[in-house]
């Protein structure tokens, strides 16, 4: 007999199913509006990066086009004739009597280039054609070829001036190229002949602020009016002495001079770097007159008194000839004396003369007058301006 069992706790099937999710039909439509927005959101993002692309990729293509073009209308200018350049020129301050310049013959050149000639133009409009070239003219330069030019020229007159290169080509376009050469400057500020020594004379020689280097003074040439030449070979202090930038020094050279009284000389002065300068100046003349004084009488206005002396350091005797007054109104009037002693007049070497001169000075009184006295070689003395009356 089959026993039934009794359960104590009655279950509840119902409760072990999950139970199903209730949907309305207005909540579902809603999720699928917000999906489809998402999408077209995406969408426009990814069109927007398209046409940026396409944007890019348009505006590469107008540029190259741009470019083509321009090289295209170079392309159809190519020169006929052979044309050069000058790419660079150097002026080296170390080395005054050169200068370097690199021609190029362009690639788009249709043919070489027969470089026949250099010449340097100055500020003074004067053309200097350059004889000694390096490698030798003519030159024959390649398409696309460059070369450097070793030009033998001293251009320390023209240091710190606009200079302008010229290239001459054979059946060509030559070329033209403006530069400032290094400024280096060399003078002589004074010379000085003393009449008391006649076997040297001083001169002081200086290297400018501008210069860009210093200088070696070496050497000392005096050129006389013949043309004749005179080397120096002694100077105190000895040559050479290094002049640096904005220095200068005092030199007394040893030359006599007493056989060239009166004449004139030009001194050269010369560095090792190869820059020069130059000064003329006369030495004193054989005759050295001078005006001492003037006196006058202020209860006497027709006539005043002069003073004349020949220095110890002239060679010859003056021979006076002649006195003379300069006015302030640029006139000279040309004034009698009375004797004794009278004109002509033989003044010795070291000796003074007084002359009594006759001149009405009434309508002068307070004029600064200058007071002349000649020789008949053509030498005079003045005096200073004195305020006569």
């Amino acid at each position: 007999m089959e026993r039934k069992r009794e359960l104590k706790y009655s279950i509840n099937f119902n409760n072990r199913l999950p139970k199903p999710k209730t949907t309305t039909n207005g909540s579902h439509k809603r999720g699928e509006g917000v999906k489809i927005a998402q999408n077209i959101k995406a969408i426009s993002k990814l069109l927007f990066i398209l046409l940026l692309l396409l944007a890019l990729i348009v505006g590469a293509i107008f540029s190259y086009l741009l470019v083509v073009g321009y090289y295209i209308t170079l392309e159809a200018e190519v020169p006929e004739k052979t044309t050069i350049s000058v790419k660079a020129v150097h002026f080296n301050p170390q080395d005054v009597g050169t200068f370097n310049i690199t021609i190029l013959n362009p690639s788009y050149s249709p043919t070489a280039a027969s470089i026949t000639e250099i010449s340097v133009a100055t500020q003074d409009n004067i053309v200097h054609k350059i004889s000694n070239v390096n490698p030798q003219l003519p030159f024959e330069l390649q398409k696309g070829q460059d070369e450097t030019f070793r030009c033998q020229w001293n251009w320390g007159n023209f240091s710190g001036e606009n200079v302008k290169v010229i290239v001459l080509v054979e059946d060509g376009s030559g070329s033209a190229y403006e530069i400032t050469t290094s400024p280096v400057r060399l003078t002589i500020t004074t010379m000085g002949f003393n009449p008391a020594d006649t076997e040297h004379f001083n001169m002081t020689v200086k290297n400018a602020l501008e210069s860009l280097i210093d200088l070696n003074f070496e050497d000392i040439i005096i050129t006389l009016d013949d043309g004749a030449v005179v080397e120096v070979s002694e100077t105190n202090p000895a040559l050479p002495q290094l002049l640096r930038r904005d220095t200068y020094n005092t030199f007394t050279v040893s030359w006599d001079w007493s056989d060239y009284r009166g004449g004139n000389v030009t001194v050269t002065a010369l560095t090792s770097e190869g820059y020069t300068a130059n000064r003329t100046q006369s030495t004193p003349k054989p005759v050295l007159l001078s005006v001492t004084e003037l006196n006058v009488d202020s209860d006497n206005t027709t006539y005043f008194n002069v003073t004349v002396s020949n220095s110890e350091y002239s060679t010859i005797p003056a021979n006076l000839t002649q006195i003379k007054v300069n006015l302030e109104d640029q006139t000279s009037v040309e004034v009698a004396v009375e004797s004794p002693p009278d004109l002509p007049f033989t003044l010795s070497i070291g000796e003074t003369v007084t002359f009594k001169c006759l001149w009405d000075w009434t309508d002068r009184q307070g004029e600064g007058v200058i007071v002349v006295v000649e020789t008949s070689e053509g030498y005079f003395g003045q005096s200073t301006i004195y305020a006569i009356g």
